[in-house]
């Protein structure tokens, strides 16, 4: 029997038809189509439930599988299911796929856990994969600040965080949600970070080194901040601390383990963690009060930025030009025509 007895009664289509199709149980995200049917076992990554418009609730969901993440909304018995479903949990699914703000959404017909009968389901379908080699593109980006850096203090600084956080850095998300939001995301957000920093402090005649470890630290909190698996979800010390306090608590527990090192050039590694939200508004206790913390500044904002424009462009589908609004941005986007 179903744990979910209720929900998993056959529904009406409200078109008039049953968009079910015979089961599929390895239809993966990355087919769907709307307006198909969806019959298979995904694992669901985030449960929040929300009010409509007549003051009701409905729940919204983020599902995944090792091709990718979709929406899903269950609109019936809302506070039920919330306190039923898991997330990290694994489910068979059955809908069909709605466009919602010109993106591709399941609406759940029917949910529930999973059987005894379901012995094709691998944990392996579930588990998120990073779209490149996170270990060697963590070496290298350390080989490359190395070999910018000649403070023999931040040169050890550098193999600290090598030898205690790289094989959690390497795999961390970059964000919960908003942008780098994937396996090896805090990784690939740090890596185009350095790349612009080089090229910025030889432009503008900045300290490189100051600049190029500022990078590195900026979002190291982020690996204590929220966890990863078996769902995305904030930390204790993330929700009540945040990222900025985190990550300066990692350069200062690594800062001790090196002497001597020069207390102002410690001010300014920190400066830059603290500041880098560039207004006090915006979560920075500080704001950038020296070039290289203003250029990390910008230069983190630049790279998230672009992420979501581009995270946006290839998501959407739309009939026009241009996508729906964008919360994040406070703008609607253009989409080009994509080829078919």
């Amino acid at each position: 029997m179903s744990l979910f007895n209720d929900f998993d009664k056959k529904k009406p289509d409200p078109a008039g038809k049953d968009r079910r199709s015979p089961k599929q149980e390895k239809q993966q995200i990355k087919d769907l189509q709307v307006g198909k049917a969806v019959d298979g076992y995904f694992k669901v990554i985030s449960v929040s439930k929300k009010a409509k418009k007549d003051g009701s609730s409905f729940l919204a969901l983020e599902v995944m599988d090792k091709t990718g993440k979709i929406p899903a909304k269950i609109w019936e018995n809302a506070d039920h299911y919330f306190h039923i479903l898991k997330e990290g949990e694994v489910y068979k699914i059955n809908g069909y796929v709605n466009e919602y703000m010109n993106q591709k959404e399941i609406k759940v017909d029917t949910i529930r856990t999973l059987a005894a009968t379901d012995k094709n389901v691998q944990v392996d379908d579930f588990a998120e994969k990073a779209a490149f080699d996170t270990g060697k593109t963590f070496e290298e980006m350390i080989i490359t600040l190395k070999s910018h850096l000649a403070n023999p203090y931040l040169l050890k600084l550098a193999d600290l965080f090598s030898h205690e956080y790289g094989n959690r850095f390497k795999d961390h998300y970059g964000a919960q949600k908003v942008h780098h939001a994937y396996i090896g995301g805090l990784l690939q957000h740090t890596c185009s970070m350095m790349q612009t920093a080089i090229f910025c402090a030889n432009h503008y005649t900045l300290d490189k080194e100051l600049l190029l470890i500022g990078v590195l630290f900026h979002d190291a909190g982020k690996m204590f901040e929220f966890s990863v698996t078996p769902a995305i979800d904030t930390t204790m010390a993330g929700g009540l601390l945040g990222h900025l306090v985190i990550g300066n608590n990692i350069f200062l527990q690594l800062k001790e383990k090196i002497p001597g090192f020069p207390e102002e050039l410690s001010v300014k590694i920190q400066h830059l963690i603290i500041s880098h939200h560039g207004e006090k508004e915006f979560g920075s206790p500080e704001v950038p009060k020296i070039p290289e913390a203003y250029v990390l500044h910008i230069l983190d904002l630049l790279d998230s930025k672009l992420k979501i424009f581009a995270e946006t462009v290839s998501s959407t589908e739309t009939k026009g030009l241009f996508s729906d609004y964008v919360k994040v941005l406070d703008r609607r986007l253009y989409v080009p025509p994509k080829d078919k």
